[in-house]
């Protein structure tokens, strides 16, 4: 009976497994035919008086506004500007939109943003589908494949891998934005296909091989955030020696193998070079702003991130008592320290045989000097991590904890019952000791003890004893549950974009200046419904900054007196007044005021106003305030 039951499951693994392309095809279309997203845009509702018809399942993010508030109506906007390179609409104009924030674009090197392509052959609905499921679906499968190879095949292991990486809370608290899901998806893609190369001798397939790869290296480097991308950099170089090492004798390079990789490193830096030149100007902006600018972190202080993973389990449910909010609590549920003491086991007990730990854990060494104690000035520069806050590199310290636990389990022999009980126990106890001592307002509930305890004393008995009959299945039985409690209801499941472009206020806004060539303010409003004319490609000069429009500033600050204020990533408020003594006033980081005179306005060759308050009592015998549109939200049309 037992074995019977064993069988059913590994036959059913196997179907999933040989099939997994079609099935992953099936599904992403499915998604795309009835316009499946995880987009937050729901929250648009409420603010322009609109019902959200099209929500599923789960409940819209307002804390993803940078998701929904930010990168979805810049990706709108270029609808209503034929995808062009340089957006006519964000900041008031001719703003480069395919270096930052990676937003769809009619040309050639949108191949290496492929997860793009469906905006501009699908439309709104349908593109916002393409984006949000073929990123998960592709980070499943490049994740699967991976640890197809690092557990030499184990396809119940890799499809936990799988499972744990997809799901993990943080890619999935970020996962429209900052590229995380592109890191993941072209860095593995890389190693694979390096792996790939290297056992396969056929030149055809070996150029197909590099030609993905090249768009893999291009995607990655584009996406264009260092935080995350130099210390994933680490992890898939870790991963790319023990490939090359463990390969290196089979390998046969030819003259003509060697002919072709030079030809697509031609063609990827060649690339890179023309994107680059074309967008020196803004590189130099962002790399000179007050915000963020040119970083220089020297890390440290995150050693209790390595212990908090276990909250995870709730903070899809509870935000209240949280460090920051649920985005920044977000990580990998890596399990931690279970993998390192397992891997340090089997490299002593192998006589350090096993290269795969060795050299994993020698990176991870340097990740976690990096994490918990930081760096030296010129040891950060030289190793690039003084680009990335040691808070956000914790996400590869995480990543690899997945990695190395997997391939422990697969090597691993049963540990006996008593033995796997108490360090089970006794490794429950330090987790939740070092977790609770850094998030005890968050964890103010018995019950929520009592749930981390018994999660954590399963998992690990389980892992200890995982090659031991049907540990194994009881394992993955614990770990799927979790995972999905933890990862599927972070983001909501909705379809269509009909909350934003069936309400009277949208409808009113496109009909008004049709061309999308005038000027435009959001008058008073908050974010992100400031941004709410980029949704019609409006010419929006205090939408969301990507970088500042210092030009623009100069016309009413000539002396450059506020200049560090607004010389930043910024969201944008502005007030209209008949005269405004302070022009500018940072209210954080990322958000300033601006005060605009009357006499501002016709500077700025302002046209419209999308405001809520009433301002025809500005209008004099210089400007004329002519109310266009006078529901909950009102257009004004200025005349000079």
């Amino acid at each position: 009976m037992k074995e019977k039951i064993e069988n059913k499951i590994n036959n059913c693994i196997d179907f999933l497994y040989k099939y997994r392309y079609v099935i992953s095809i099936i599904i992403f279309l499915f998604c795309i035919i009835f316009e499946i997203s995880g987009s937050s845009i729901g929250l648009w509702g409420p603010m322009t008086g609109n019902k959200d018809n099209g929500l599923l399942f789960g409940i819209s993010r307002a804390v993803r506004s940078d998701e929904w508030g930010t990168l979805t109506p810049m990706t709108f906007s270029q609808y209503f500007s034929n995808f062009k390179f340089i957006s006519p609409s964000l900041r008031g104009g001719n703003t480069n939109v395919f270096l930052i924030y990676a937003l769809p674009v009619f040309t050639i090197f949108q191949l290496f943003r492929p997860f793009q392509l469906g905006f501009l052959f699908l439309g709104m609905a349908k593109g916002l589908s393409f984006f949000w499921c073929g990123r998960f679906i592709a980070l499943f499968l490049t994740t699967l494949e991976l640890c197809m190879i690092i557990t030499k095949k184990n396809k119940l292991l890799s499809y936990v891998g799988a499972l744990m990486v997809t799901l993990a809370p943080i890619i999935q608290w970020w996962f429209a934005v900052n590229g995380i899901v592109e890191i993941f998806v072209f860095g593995q893609l890389l190693i694979i296909l390096l792996y790939k190369y290297m056992k396969d001798d056929n030149f055809k397939n070996r150029c197909i091989y590099l030609f993905l790869m090249v768009i893999c290296a291009g995607g990655y480097i584009l996406v264009f955030y260092p935080a995350w991308q130099i210390p994933m950099a680490y992890v898939f170089l870790a991963l790319a020696i023990w490939v090359l090492i463990e390969n290196i004798k089979e390998c046969k390079i030819k003259l003509k193998d060697i002919i072709s990789i030079v030809i697509a490193i031609f063609i990827l830096v060649l690339s890179l070079g023309y994107i680059f030149y074309n967008s020196m100007d803004v590189i130099k902006i962002i790399l000179n702003t007050s915000y963020p600018g040119a970083r220089l972190e020297l890390g440290g202080l995150q050693l209790n991130k390595y212990f908090s993973y276990i909250i995870n389990i709730f903070l899809p449910y509870k935000s209240n008592g949280i460090l920051g909010n649920q985005c920044e609590a977000a990580l990998m549920f890596s399990l931690f320290p279970i993998g390192i003491i397992l891997s340090i086991y089997l490299l002593i007990k192998n006589k350090f045989k096993d290269k795969f730990l060795l050299i994993i854990l020698v990176f991870y060494t340097f990740l976690s000097i990096w994490c918990i104690y930081g760096f030296p000035k010129p040891l950060a520069k030289i190793s690039l991590l003084y680009l990335s806050q040691s808070g956000r590199s914790i996400l590869a310290v995480g990543y690899l904890d997945i990695l190395i636990l997997l391939r422990c389990m697969n090597e691993l022999k049963p540990v006996k019952r008593i033995i796997a009980l108490i360090a089970s126990i006794l490794l429950s106890i330090l987790v939740i000791r070092r977790c609770y001592g850094l998030n005890a307002n968050y964890l103010n509930h018995k019950f929520m003890i009592i749930i981390m305890i018994i999660t954590l004393i399963y998992l690990f008995y389980f892992i200890f004893r995982y090659n031991k009959g049907i540990c194994k299945y009881l394992f993955v039985l614990g770990i799927i549950p979790i995972m999905i409690m933890m990862g599927m209801p972070v983001n909501p499941i909705r379809h269509g974009v009909d909350v934003i472009y069936k309400t009277d206020l949208m409808k009113e806004i496109k009909k008004v200046d049709k061309d999308n060539k005038k000027i435009w303010i959001s008058d008073e409003m908050d974010y992100p419904m400031n941004n709410y004319p980029i949704l019609a490609g409006k010419k929006l000069i205090n939408g969301t900054n990507t970088y500042p429009n210092l030009e623009l500033w100069k016309k009413i600050d000539k002396k450059g007196k506020y200049k560090d204020i607004y010389n930043r990533y910024a969201h944008i408020r502005v007030y209209v007044s008949d005269n405004a003594l302070e022009k500018f006033e940072l209210v954080q980081p990322d958000l300033i005021k601006v005060y605009l005179s009357t006499k501002d306005l016709k500077k700025l060759n302002v046209k419209y106003i999308f405001t809520n308050r009433d301002l025809s009592t500005y209008s004099d015998s210089n400007i004329t305030f002519k109310n266009i549109y006078n529901k909950n939200y009102k257009i004004y049309e200025l005349k000079y």
